[in-house]
């Protein structure tokens, strides 16, 4: 409006000068005219817009008010219910206590069975949560704790109770056979055939298992016991008569202690980087011992074998037969048993040698393993037996692994040297034999 006002003013005054030249004055008249004008019909528009953000407002307050008003009319309703819920929860507690009294004194002596019910139902509850009978007996626990969370019992708790205990009386001197669930190591789950005997162990093919009521299904240990317990297992699986059989009476915590028990790869690796120096000694010490023993076997041989060209007898006798003096035989002969003989003590040093080096780093190793448990003790003090407890571990590691080495290698040692010492003396009498011949 305002620009279509100038646009008029602007071509009339234009249209204007083109005809007749127009006064200042009047020219000055005319814009505050036009200015003024704008100026009222623009109040005009602000005035009805605050009027109707006014009346806008005004209605806002009064709902305000009433939304006020209706939550103080809510708070009032809501004090004098909370007044009146007090006062029942006053007088039920009054009624409770007085029917508590009535109870106790209708109970009487009665109330001394309960509480020994509950106890019991408690116990056998607590010893049968993790018991090898608990597949054949699902539905125990949750009688058990109805059982226990009551504090006036019927005959058909007492029942149940009485019940419960024969059932767990029978299991305990019975050993059987059923399906059920088998969780192996690995996580699968598959089904299988288990032995219980009695409430003591659960066995699947010669392997103990271990209760997981959680799961359902029996656990089978990662780490079984010794040979010589899981086979009377086996025995008493294929037995048609009374045969013994090892069971754990703690009820699963020795065969617990089995899954922390460390393997022989986890005990040499206790001794870190020298139990496993000490091992590959060990390993190349008999490897070579075998070696050896293997060419004992074929020198054994060769001293009795008198037709082959490349046998010692051979060249022995090769040598009487040629026309020298005594003298110059018996040279040749020991030239030939000295270089003989070396060849066959070849080796028998150094398997002496691996015998004596592996109780060293044995000895090596506790020094180091006691020097990291006095480390741990400067730090950390005694108070903590695990800080110290992976310095001693290595030093007795290290010491066992290198007296397990060098027991056999010096067992090698002693039987090759004599089957050497043998070779050499049968090859002398040997020699003393064909000069005496000649």
């Amino acid at each position: 409006m305002r620009i279509y006002l100038l646009a008029l003013l602007v071509s009339s005054s234009l249209f204007a000068q083109e005809k007749e030249e127009i006064p200042i004055e009047e020219i000055r008249d005319n814009k505050i005219k036009t200015l003024l004008e704008i100026v009222k019909e623009n109040r005009d528009i602000y005035v009805s817009e605050d009027k109707i953000r006014l009346d806008k407002f005004i209605k806002l307050v009064s709902e305000r008010e009433k939304l006020l008003q209706d939550a103080k009319n809510q708070l009032a309703a809501e004090q004098r219910r909370n007044k009146r819920l007090e006062e029942t929860f006053e007088a039920n507690e009054k009624t409770l206590a007085e029917l508590e009294d009535s109870l106790q004194i209708k109970v009487g002596v009665l109330g001394e069975l309960f509480g020994v019910t509950r106890q019991f139902a408690g116990e056998l509850l607590a010893s049968s949560e993790n018991d090898v009978s608990f597949y054949e007996f699902k539905d125990r626990p949750d009688i058990l704790r109805n059982v226990g969370s009551k504090k006036i019992h019927n005959l058909e708790d007492f029942e149940s109770l009485w019940l419960s205990y024969f059932d767990q009386m029978v299991a305990g001197s019975e050993i059987r056979s059923f399906e059920s669930f088998i969780t192996l190591p690995n996580g699968e789950n598959i089904s299988g055939k288990v032995t219980r005997y009695g409430l003591f162990n659960a066995v699947h093919k010669n392997s103990f298992l271990e209760p997981e009521q959680s799961l359902n299904s029996f656990q089978l240990l990662a780490n079984q016991p010794e040979s010589n317990i899981t086979r009377t297992l086996r025995r008493h699986a294929r037995a048609s008569d009374y045969r013994t059989v090892s069971i754990d009476p703690t009820r699963g915590f020795l065969l617990s202690l089995y899954l922390d028990k460390p393997g022989w790869f986890e005990r040499i690796a206790q001794g870190k980087s020298i139990g496993f120096i000490i091992v590959l000694i060990g390993l190349f010490g008999l490897a070579f011992a075998s070696y050896k023993l293997y060419l004992l076997s074929i020198y054994s041989k060769e001293i009795t074998d008198e037709d082959s060209e490349e046998s010692i007898i051979f060249k022995m006798n090769s040598v009487i037969s040629k026309e020298l003096s005594s003298e110059s035989k018996e040279n040749l002969m020991d030239e030939l048993i000295i270089n003989y003989s070396s060849k066959v003590d070849w080796g028998n040093n150094w398997i002496k040698f691996f015998a004596a080096v592996a109780p060293l780093l044995g000895l090596l190793g506790t020094v180091i393993g006691m020097i990291e448990t006095f480390q741990a003790i400067t730090l950390f003090g005694t108070g903590d037996p695990k800080q110290m407890a992976g310095g001693i571990s290595q030093a007795l590691v290290t010491t066992m692994l290198g007296l397990i080495v060098a027991a056999p290698l010096l067992g090698f040692y002693t039987y090759l040297a004599e089957k050497s010492s043998s070779i050499v003396q049968f090859l002398e009498e040997k020699a003393s034999y064909i000069l005496s011949r000649s």
